[in-house]
Formats: C-alpha cells, structure tokens, sequence
C-alpha cells in the first residue's frame, strides 16, 4: 500500500497539469483538471466548484512541437470553452464591450499575429498554397475532445467536405491534416477516401499553416482553432461545429444555435481580446514569468527569424568542445539542431559555421551555400572569455564579421541601410541609460584600482589609449597594413605625437592584466611614452577622468560613445565612419564605404539589439538585451570550473605560437 501510494504521490508531482500549475505559480489551494479528460471527472463532479479551475493549452501552444510547458494556457473557473455547453467564462468575456484603450490593443494584436505570421503551433517553414483559386478544409484527430464537446462527430467532416465541393466546383479542395497526425501518427477526422479525389490537395507536412490561410477563398472548419485564426485574416469562415467563435455573426455556420450565449453582434476585436487577452494567461520564457501575448509573439518571431537565419543542415568546422557548447546554446533552442567539435569541412557542405576569422577557413567561403562567422557579442559576460567564462551575446554574421574592416559584413550593412522606427529609437534611448547606470561593459569586471590624476592637470586634455592583445583578429584585420604598427606601443607613440600637448593614460587589456595573454612588442616600453599606466582599473574609472578616447579598433572606444566621450580611432571599428568618431583613416579606401551619418541612438540600436543574438545562462533560451542585462547585475562568478581552470592558459600559448611565427 505505501508503495502504491508512493506511485500516485509521484506520478502526481510529474503530471503535466501540476507541472503546468507550479510553472505558472497558479494557487496551490485549488483543483485543477485539464478540460474535460476523464482523468478529471471525479474532481468535476465531487470538488467544490468555487475551488475547481478548468486549464487547457493556449491559443499559442509552441515554437514547433513536443513543448510540455505550453507558451499560453486557457484558465476558466466555469468550464472550458470547447464545450458549447458549458458556462466558460470566455463566452462572458466575449459578449464585454471594449473600452477604446483595449480596442486599440486589440486592432494592434490582430496585425502582429498577421506581421509575425502566429498559430497554434509555430514553425520556421511555411506550407506552400497550390497553383489557383483554393479552399481550405481542416482536419482534426479522431477522439478530440473538442469535436465531441463542440456538438459535432466524425460525420460532420464529411458534410463539410461534401458542402466544399459542391459549392466551390471551380476550386481545388486543401485538406490541410492536423499536426499531431504527421508527428504522433493519429488518426484523423476526414475519410482518407476524399484524399484520392479529383481537385484535392492533401498536405500533411508539418509547418506554418498562416499563408494558406491567407490565400483561400474560404476555410472550412468543424471545431478547429484554424477557423478562429481564419477570422484574424478576415476570412469567409465555414462551421460545421459549435467553436466558441460560432454563433457571433462573424462565420457561416452550418449548425442551428436555440441557446442564449450566441450574439450575433460581436466585432473581431471583441473576440481576439476576449480569447487572447482575457481568457489566457502566458509564461515568458526568458524569464519563466507571466507576460503579456505580445511578448510571446515577439518570442515566436525572433526564434522563427533566428531559424530562418542558419537554415538547415548547418555544420560546424574547426570548434573546440567548448566553442561548440557555446554555438549550441545559440542556435538550439530555435533550430532543434547542434554543431559538432573538430569537425573538418567536406565537399557538398551547404551551410557552415566558423568561429572568427582566419585565412585557411576563408578558402570555404565560395563553396558553400552560407558562411556564417561567429565571434563573441559586445555585452559578452561577467568574467574574461580568456577564462572560459560563457558568453551571453554571440554575432553570427554571413557577409563578413564586424572586425573584418576590409570588406563589407551583416553589421556593417544594416548601419548603412536600416531605418530605425522611432519606437526604436525611444527603445535605444532607454538602453544607453540602463547600460550607463548598471555599469554594463563587454565583460562587466570591477577592479579596485582608482586612477589618480596629479593635480597639475586639472585643467589639461586628458586621453586615454586603450590597449588590446595585439595577436587579436580586430587588430589584424581592422588596422590596414599600410597605416601605423599594429602594437600597442606604436598607438601610445602616435597619439602622444597628434596630441602632444595632452596627458595620455595607457590602459592596457584586460587579458595582458590578469596574465592570459602575452604582452606585445615593446608593451615594457609605453611606461616611456604614456604619462600614466592604468594598470587593472576598470573602464569605467577611466572615463570617468578623461576628455577623450583613444584606440585601434577597441570595443571601449565603442563604450565611450555610449558615455558620451569622444572617440579617436587608428583603425577601421564597426563604429567608426559614421560621423560620430574622428577617425584618423578617414580618407583611406575602406572608408568609402560608409556613407551615412548615424546618430547615437541609431549606432546603439542596430549594434546591440539587432546585430547580435543573446542567450540567457539560466533559463537556456534566446532573450533580449534588457534581459541579458538584469541576468548581469545578478551574476556572481567568483568561482571557476574545473573546465576553465585547465584551459586557462591556452590563450597565452596560442599568443606565443602566433608571435613567434611574425
């Protein structure tokens, strides 16, 4: 008996309708039964009814399938809204007049599930409609419990195939298969004898269902959520069943309503916030909160986006295990596939990702359908990438990378041609006030080293040089080799020449501080030049006692501008050439390619928010940079794995290998 009931008590804790409750912090004091599955009966008929909830998945379950914790659930303490008989609270909601704030919410819903192209379940392919005028008929699976509870049987789908094809003769007949007949192999509604008839075009892949929508005379339905979504994209809707949505005046329905809940004057508007807004509630998986639905359409679309981006078949080449756990983390959530470490290219290979730049994996590039380059992202981590601390940004680009000033790159393209909505722009200015006021830097470290000025230069121009590790792709690709020496000594030596009259502080990377990098040429000897050396001082500190910026293609220089400080660039950075820099190759064939001024806010928001992708380390899946920030201010990495403790003197190594080969 103990053993038994040891069973029940765990099968409860992992049922999904707990799982579900503890996710979205429902009231642990109430009854939950999942719609009108008999496993709830005897709760239903015993359990108190002002204790009884009613929970179901939402009206967007999914990006793709196999989700146990759906994106939205339909919470009702009447009933369910699948059964037409019942007293869900959703056929109260419906029948609410819309004060003019929430009509707006709504008109403004009905377009973003239009713009982002939202369903049920949300693929990164979209079902192609046939050749020629088409209508489309629904199928649902054998034993749906909204069939049944929505007054219709299997016989109801032959009516509607029936009606379909005498009243469209002219038209090809879509039968668009449910998804968990293609993925879980049940059965559906529709005789598969209808499948082998003239005019009909059966589709049963699984994948975005909106353009067949879009491009239909008219869809059919029994009981489906289709027909509700239909409705979205204003379309002739046909009901062979009694859906919530039927009975409003919105579709044509093939069934006769006596009862009181039907109206016959409720606006699409009405309809989408009631059942949208009203009737569910949604859990953001970036922050395993409740949000509204507007947050999970942007969800669905920037993974859909994200997808998009890799296409299919994508392969790592040359990554280490840990540059390939990293990419997984990226590109997993939103694909479903990973890239494998050590990886050599092959003939045939279509898509491949590489990280950073070199020149042995440049030789792929016109072999391959899409080259993507992959290096970290500019709000990086809490802790050096040199010690393996994980990344919470990474670039992906296909035309180039950012630090690549030879030739053009993805970031490079959307600052010369994107046009920032002003929302964005209310957006970015939001952005650099946070990024300002929590401190937030590439790789966020605090140092207790203060700078402390003589005070006989109170009132001099004081520049500070950024040093970087010199064997770093952004100096050998982002200074051209016929300009300066790419050393840190000959950028101290030709600002102290430019600016002779200044007070000039070396800052020396972070990387060559704390050890995991070698010292460039003549480092030892800047102390001969530069009026000061900042030795483990954060950026921070030095912005806040000089004038102006000085650097080759550093990402400070970049986090200056957000400080408002003047920046002054040797070499070709993504943010230099765009009217915001004095930059000292002004005149050099690189620049001719930026051709554009940019505001501040234009550089930030195309920089940070729209060129890299973010990835939380708590809740594993793509999220936003306000995100990635809240998830920085509360990081505390004060210790290291065994993983980078063994690897943390790799980069030095490698430094060593690559200076004795100069």
């Amino acid at each position: 008996m103990k053993f038994l009931n040891l069973i029940k008590k765990f099968l409860y804790l992992t049922s999904r309708t707990n799982l579900i409750v503890k996710k979205y912090k429902f009231d642990n004091s109430l009854n939950y039964v999942w719609g009108m599955k008999s496993s709830g009966q005897k709760l239903r008929e015993k359990v108190d009814k002002s204790f009884l909830v009613y929970i179901e998945d939402g009206f967007i379950h999914s990006f793709g399938m196999n989700k146990k914790i759906p994106l939205s659930i339909c919470y009702d303490k009447n009933g369910i809204y699948y059964n037409h008989n019942s007293k869900s609270q959703l056929f109260t909601f419906i029948k609410q007049r819309l004060s003019n704030e929430n009509l707006l919410r709504s008109r403004k819903i009905i377009k973003l599930w239009k713009k982002y192209s939202i369903s049920k379940y949300n693929f990164t392919n979209f079902l192609e409609p046939p050749n020629g005028k088409f209508v489309l008929l629904i199928d649902q699976t054998l034993g749906d419990l909204s069939i049944s509870y929505g007054g219709a049987t299997r016989d109801s789908f032959s009516k509607m195939f029936d009606f379909a094809s005498k009243n469209w003769p002219d038209h090809k007949i879509v039968i668009k298969v449910h998804p968990d007949v293609v993925k879980y192999k049940k059965t559906g509604c529709l005789d598969k004898n209808f499948f082998n008839k003239e005019n009909v075009v059966v589709i049963s892949k699984l994948g975005q269902i909106n353009k067949l929508i879009e491009f239909s005379t008219a869809v059919c339905v029994v009981t489906s959520q289709v027909g509700f979504e239909s409705l979205v994209y204003g379309k002739e809707v046909h009901v062979f069943g009694r859906p919530f949505y039927s009975g409003l005046g919105l579709t044509k329905d093939h069934q006769i309503y006596n009862d009181s809940k039907k109206i016959k004057s409720i606006s699409i508007e009405q309809l989408v916030y009631a059942a949208l807004v009203k009737y569910q509630f949604y859990l953001d998986p970036k922050t395993k909160k409740l949000c509204n639905i507007e947050d999970i359409m942007e969800f669905v679309y920037k993974n859909r986006t994200v997808s998009k981006f890799f296409g299919d078949n994508f392969e790592g080449i040359n990554l280490t295990p840990w540059k390939a756990k990293q990419i997984n983390r990226f590109v997993y959530p939103s694909t479903g596939r990973c890239v494998k470490s050590f990886m050599r290219f092959r003939n045939r290979m279509e898509n491949i990702i590489v990280w950073g730049k070199a020149p042995k994996t440049d030789d792929y590039i016109s072999k391959v359908k899409n080259f993507i380059s992959v290096e970290d992202g500019f709000v990086r981590s809490v802790g050096l990438g040199g010690d393996l601390y994980p990344p919470h940004s990474l670039l992906f680009d296909k035309k180039g990378i950012h630090f690549d000033g030879s030739r053009t790159s993805d970031l490079e393209d959307l600052l010369q041609n994107m046009i920032i909505e002003e929302d964005e722009l209310i957006r970015s200015r939001k952005l650099i006030d946070v990024i300002i006021q929590s401190h937030i830097s590439k790789y966020n470290l605090r140092f207790k080293n203060q700078v402390k000025l003589p005070k006989n230069i109170k009132n001099q121009d004081t520049i500070a040089v950024l040093g970087q590790v010199e064997t770093d792709n952004s100096i050998l690709y982002g200074v051209p080799n016929d300009t300066i020496p790419k050393t840190n000594f000959s950028l101290v030596e030709q600002v102290k020449k430019d600016f002779p009259n200044s007070y000039v502080i070396y800052k020396p990377h972070p990387d060559i501080d704390s050890g995991l990098r070698t010292k460039g040429k003549k480092e030892s000897s800047i102390n001969e030049v530069a009026d000061l050396i900042a030795y483990k001082t954060s950026l921070e500190d030095i912005f806040k006692i000089v004038n102006r910026v000085a650097v080759f293609t550093s990402l400070g220089g970049f986090e200056a501008l957000i400080r408002k400080k003047s920046v002054i660039t040797y070499g070709f950075p993504f943010y230099a050439g765009w009217g915001l820099t004095e930059d000292k190759l002004n005149n050099h064939p690189w620049a001719k390619r930026r051709k554009r001024r940019l505001s501040l806010e234009e550089l930030i928001f195309i920089s940070l928010v729209k060129y890299p992708l973010y990835c939380s380390l708590n809740s594993k899946c793509l999220l936003e940079i306000e995100n990635v920030i809240q998830e920085i201010t509360s990081a505390n990495n004060s210790k290291q794995n065994l993983e980078q403790m063994v690897f943390k003197y790799w980069g030095i190594l490698k430094d060593r290998i690559l200076f004795s080969a100069r």
